[in-house]
């Protein structure tokens, strides 16, 4: 299986995802205005926490786990139905407490049935077998399938969202294209001869979920920066400035596209190279996680000089007049794009493969928290401006970590110097 067929393939996924946004993300914005908009991106945050809590840092356990049980298929089986019934009981969970929280919250349940439109979008992500597709470096199906869920957006958005009051269906629509994901991923895993008849085990589900527990709280920290933002900034600043931050936030993401690539498609060869610890394999992880922290750090760096150049611009073409409010916040979203995606990809490539990965998770989740607690003082006075400044400087801090961290243990500091040897 050829990096480069499994880089093109993920980002021609990535490239298209981000087509049909840069046809609705504007329409979305002029049509429903930055308070409506603020509405949406609000529910959005909320199914965030629900995929995080269900995902259970599945979508980077799973990869890694099927990557290493590649030649046994019984033991494959075993692993995709463990999972699902982890995510199956997690979602369960989280639906009971959100039916709580809108029973005695007057501002959540003031959003109506949004909040439940949205949540299909947590239960589809049950029966979503990406990870599992990228495990064993399927990134050609994976990709097909994402791509087929992203387009069908595109009329329906244009059909079904023609004002502001068409809150429910603009959220409805990514519900929907998460059920088409969850679907595609299930028929083609069964045509691969991936899924056989369904196991389920109660010491199985226990076993997968104390071995993700790490993964959890890594990708869980990760919504303390992004997801909290906006339901703080909705909170306290209104729907307004959660618009001016979202918006803010998707444009910087379009611009993203390559660097998290990198990381994607490196993720299961590099786990599988170390799973078999022969000196060939551990020189070939080191070289592919040195050549892949250059390119990160190289793509991210072209991306930030574009940003902070046409800001100004982009905001005003993409998103419209009303949102010209969100250009520093591009601004300062992009710089922390720079320092997140190194921290990121010394986190999962570096600390992980070395046994790191509880250090890892505690220490974004500590950045996490930091966010929050920053973003709280920010947030009344400087709005989705602190929100972003809050961001930024926890990203910073989590660099900083992890590079003291790997400079001053001598098998991760060798490791990535082998790249002089090459």
């Amino acid at each position: 299986m050829s990096l480069g067929r499994n880089f093109a393939a993920m980002l021609f996924w990535q490239v298209g995802s981000y087509l049909v946004p840069l046809a609705t993300f504007p329409y979305l914005t002029r049509t429903l205005g930055p308070s409506q908009f603020g509405v949406v991106s609000y529910v959005i945050a909320l199914t965030v926490y629900g995929t995080a809590w269900t995902e259970w840092g599945f979508n980077l356990s799973g990869p890694r786990m099927a990557a290493q049980s590649r030649q046994d298929l019984a033991g494959l089986n075993e692993l995709v139905w463990s999972i699902v019934g982890a995510k199956a009981f997690l979602c369960v969970i989280s639906s009971a407490v959100l039916f709580a929280v809108v029973h005695f919250d007057r501002e959540m349940g003031g959003l109506g049935a949004a909040v439940w439109i949205g949540w299909l979008s947590v239960v589809a992500n049950v029966f979503t077998f990406n990870w599992l597709l990228q495990g064993l470096e399927r990134f050609t199906l994976f990709a097909t399938i994402a791509l087929v869920g992203r387009f069908a957006t595109l009329p329906l958005t244009l059909w079904l969202v023609t004002s502001p009051s068409d809150v429910n269906a603009a959220v409805g629509i990514q519900s929907v294209a998460s059920l088409i994901v969850a679907l595609g991923s299930m028929l083609v895993a069964y045509q691969q001869g991936l899924l056989a008849a369904p196991r389920f085990c109660w010491r199985c589900i226990r076993t997968r979920v104390a071995e993700s527990t790490d993964m959890f709280i890594s990708t869980a920290s990760i919504s303390l920066f992004s997801a909290t933002n906006a339901v703080i900034l909705g909170s306290i600043s209104g729907p307004y400035q959660v618009g001016l931050y979202v918006a803010a936030d998707k444009l910087k993401t379009v611009g993203n596209m390559v660097p998290a690539q990198i990381n994607t498609v490196l993720y299961p060869r590099i786990a599988s190279c170390f799973s078999q610890q022969g000196p060939h394999d551990v020189r070939t992880a080191a070289k592919l996680t040195a050549l892949g922290l250059l390119a990160t750090a190289a793509t991210t760096g072209i991306g930030l000089i574009a940003c902070l150049s046409l800001s100004d611009v982009l905001t005003r073409i993409v998103l419209g007049r009303n949102f010209v409010a969100a250009a520093p916040i591009l601004n300062l979203l992009c710089v922390s794009t720079f320092f997140g995606n190194l921290a990121y990809f010394l986190g999962l490539q570096v600390l992980v493969p070395f046994g790191a990965s509880a250090r890892r998770a505690r220490a974004m989740l500590a950045a996490g928290v930091f966010n929050v607690l920053l973003a709280s003082l920010l947030v009344p006075r400087f709005g989705a401006h602190g929100a972003a400044f809050a961001y930024l400087a926890a990203e910073v801090a989590l660099f900083g970590i992890y590079t003291i961290w790997i400079v001053r243990t001598p098998e991760m500091r060798a490791h990535l110097m082998q790249l002089k040897t090459f």
